[in-house]
């Protein structure tokens, strides 16, 4: 079954409920007392360095109709992770739950540091390479 691209409004529609969940951690992050940047930070790093070059590895080696149902699937798994890992922390270490802001956070600006350096950093030419 061919993919069909997003139209206009269902694309702002997306952008609307990223923003508001990016909002939502961002607040969460204000309210966190201490701010978790060093918890933040980490997470960005680890996401930029391990989300980027996936990223870009499947870019090379699978075809654009299949990125839409890639995606899905990774974002399924990202989920049942996240339902894991606060299922562990509020059992075992609720200590741990206070730093859940900091993890959204750095999950978030490290991907955008990835979709920015695709953008600026990376050629044209090795971004179309799977296309």
């Amino acid at each position: 079954m061919p993919s069909e691209k997003p139209t206009r409004n269902q694309r702002i529609v997306q952008y609307v409920a990223v923003g508001l969940v990016c909002a939502f951690a961002a607040a969460g992050f204000y309210d966190a007392d201490p701010r978790p940047w060093g918890v933040a930070v980490a997470w960005t790093t680890c996401t930029a360095l391990l989300v980027g070059p996936a990223a870009w590895l499947a870019r090379d080696w699978l075809p654009a109709d299949r990125y839409e149902t890639v995606a899905y699937v990774a974002a399924g798994a990202a989920i049942l992770l996240a339902i894991g890992w606060l299922g562990v922390a509020l059992a075992f270490a609720p200590h741990l739950f206070p730093f859940g802001p900091g993890f959204v956070v750095g999950v978030g600006f490290g991907t955008l540091v990835v979709l920015l350096a695709e953008r600026t950093v990376v050629p044209e030419r090795m971004r179309s390479v799977g296309g």
